[in-house]
């Protein structure tokens, strides 16, 4: 017997495609709230968000006559016929979240427009109205969900931990941030704060609070706009790079996606700059036109489907390439690991900015990291119990001047406050409120014993940035002083005020690979007959591989024809290939032709071949003459990319004399 299914039932069937987890209700309210013109959005969970979660915004909000429509299946303000589909600019578009939401779910809205005087509060459960009421409320929208799937227990059954639900949550609001920098964010898990971001629009700032100053630090921009797509963005070093493509952040038109063309495209621009199995470190946003990307495909948004996608798989190649070989990419070596000071971040709810006022306290000798531009590095002592000031500023100075005496650069500065705040009595609230409100000036001057405050700054060495000292210019090509060969392997180079370490093997098997680019390049490559011929059967697929390159193998001197069913007779190969495995290289090079998505374009095969036929290059464990080593750095120089060998490895890394000076401890 058929049944025609009631409304409730429906609706939790329908809940299931857009609601799997916590993370799910999240992403749906940030989404909306985006869609609002939001410029300030919290996140607060509890439970890992199975419990609680609370989205507000500073938006649009809705109005109160709208309230009740906003929960019906199928209710959006975002499109009103299939032709606006093509024309998306929204990261919300399908009208199921606050429906799906509220059918599982206890929810709770409070939302207000700027023209109204009042707000509406509206409370569902299980998808039924039980309280509709104007309130007294901010411009914006705040919504919580609490006991999510408390009427589906199957559902509830199947979730995490609360651990890992709240983890997901984080990492998702993360991209979000990440998506939108001129936006603010805060997500709050179990009363903590988690991470925030002002919203001054600069993505590397963004990067620096999630991942740390290690990543941050080892960024390179990249900045393209051709046939009406913009890129731009940061690439990682090949020293972050990552075991997976999970750092792969990819974002258009300020949606997050992942996309197997454009990852393509990016690790082609990686090749021979990355060991294999490595993947790079992005975050990288298009700008291009909505009527070239069908985001309608599956309920997360996530799969998109792109015009042209082997030309934007071409572009990345070549673009990424460009901006990674235009840098330094010396890696440098910390020889003392130096712990990075996290700031702990404690801030207010938005629009209930007294929440913390009376359960902050500024403790005795509180060590407080300013994370600010000019004050990245500094540690800062906070004094303010006047009874015992006096001893604790002696027993810091002496300290300082101890620190002082190894090489450390100090300044001394007095903070005045505002007689308010100066005169507060020790250990208040209003003290408190005060050190993270009052602006203050400093001055450089004399140790005053008389203020309740005092701030002694410690300045650190810094080590040299990546962009200082770059070994491959015309003047240190010939400054450069060869000291000696260590292991047999590996070669001491000194270079103003910092020395390196040369890998002889992966600098000479960089060499040939360029070499042998060059000379295909400029048409140069001879053959070199083979008596017999080597004479290799493939399997079916192998051999479709083999017939899609095989101009690209005629174009480097290769002379190979067919040899019965599926099988193939190697005639000729390139001279600077001759005396290697032929079979073996054949076949690593079809074996990975076959898993490549642009395998169409000839110079993949070209650059694949070239990567396997370095074998000749000096290996390690041999000894060579200072001559032949200088040599060999020498041509380092004329080189197109002289940091990585055609696996990735580093010819050459980095060690400054403040790390030795650190190591030796003659500088702290």
């Amino acid at each position: 017997m058929i049944h025609i299914l009631d409304n409730e039932t429906i609706n939790k069937i329908a809940a299931g495609e857009v609601v799997e987890k916590p993370l799910n209700v999240v992403k749906e309210l940030v989404e909306n709230a985006i869609d609002a013109n939001s410029s300030a959005i919290t996140v607060e969970i509890k439970g890992g968000g199975i419990d609680y979660i609370r989205v507000t915004d500073n938006g649009d909000g809705i109005s109160g006559t709208e309230v009740k429509t906003a929960f019906l299946r199928h209710a959006t303000s975002k499109i009103s016929t299939d032709e606006d589909l093509h024309y998306l600019t929204t990261l919300g578009f399908r009208g199921e979240a606050l429906a799906s939401i509220a059918a599982v779910s206890m929810v709770e809205m409070i939302t207000k427009t700027e023209e109204s005087l009042t707000g509406t509060r509206i409370v569902i459960e299980g998808g039924e109205i039980k309280e509709f009421e104007e309130i007294g409320a901010p411009k914006g929208t705040t919504i919580v969900v609490r006991n999510l799937f408390f009427n589906v227990p199957p559902r509830k059954k199947f979730l995490h931990s609360a651990a890992s639900e709240g983890a997901a949550i984080v990492e998702t609001m993360q991209r979000l941030a990440l998506s939108i920098p001129g936006l603010s964010f805060k997500v709050v898990v179990n009363g903590s704060v988690k991470f925030m971001t002002n919203g001054n629009g600069d993505l590397k700032e963004v990067i620096y609070r999630i991942y740390g100053r290690a990543t941050s630090d080892e960024l390179v921009p990249i900045s393209v706009e051709k046939d009406g797509i913009r890129i731009e963005g940061y690439l990682g070093r090949p020293v972050i790079a990552r075991a997976n493509r999970g750092d792969e952040t990819i974002f258009i038109n300020s949606r997050y996606i992942k996309s197997a063309p454009i990852s393509k495209g990016i690790e082609e621009g990686y090749k021979t700059l990355l060991m294999m199995h490595r993947f790079p470190f992005c975050v990288l946003h298009f700008n291009m036109d909505t009527t070239a990307l069908d985001v309608n495909i599956h309920p997360n948004k996530m799969q998109v489907r792109i015009d042209n996608q082997e030309e934007i798989t071409k572009l990345l190649a070549v673009e990424v390439r460009q901006a990674l070989i235009s840098r330094n990419l010396i890696p440098d070596i910390a020889m003392v690991k130096e712990e990075e000071k996290t700031e702990k971040i404690v801030a207010p709810e938005p629009f209930e900015t007294n929440r913390i006022t009376n359960e902050s306290e500024v403790k005795k000798s509180d060590l407080i990291f300013d994370d600010s531009e000019t004050n990245e590095n500094r540690t800062v002592v906070l004094f303010n119990d006047k009874e015992n000031a006096e001893e604790e500023k002696e027993a810091e100075l002496k300290r300082v001047a101890a620190l002082n005496q190894s090489g450390s650069v100090i300044q001394k500065k007095i903070s005045y406050f505002e007689d308010e705040i100066r005169n507060q009595p020790k250990n208040t609230g209003n003290a408190a409120s005060g050190l993270e409100q009052k602006s203050f000036a400093t001055q450089n001057t004399a140790v005053n014993p008389n203020p309740a405050l005092q701030n002694v700054i410690v300045e650190k060495p810094e080590q040299y940035t990546m962009f200082e000292n770059e070994f491959f210019t015309n003047e240190a090509k010939e400054e450069f002083e060869v000291i000696g060969q260590v292991f047999d392997t590996y070669w001491i180079i000194a270079l103003k005020d910092k020395f390196y370490y040369m890998d002889q093997h992966a600098a000479h098997e960089k060499i040939n690979f360029e070499t042998f680019m060059k000379k295909f390049h400029e048409g140069k490559l001879e053959s070199q007959n083979l008596m017999p011929p080597c004479i290799i059967q493939l399997k079916p697929s192998e051999y479709q591989v083999f017939d899609k390159n095989r101009k690209a193998f005629e174009n480097l001197s290769f002379e190979i024809d067919d040899f019965g069913q599926d099988a193939v007779a190697i005639h000729a190969v390139p001279t600077d290939l001759f005396g290697y495995s032929m079979q073996e290289l054949f076949m690593d090079v079809l074996e990975e032709l076959s898993t490549v998505y642009s395998a169409k374009n000839p110079t993949t095969v070209e650059e694949r071949i070239a990567t396997r036929s370095c074998k000749a290059a000096i290996k390690g464990n041999t000894v060579l003459s200072k001559e032949s080593a200088k040599k060999l750095i020498e041509k380092l120089f004329t080189l197109e990319n002289p940091y990585q060998c055609p696996h990735g490895r580093p010819t050459l890394v980095a060690v400054s004399k403040t790390e030795m000076e650190k190591m030796f401890k003659r500088i702290v």
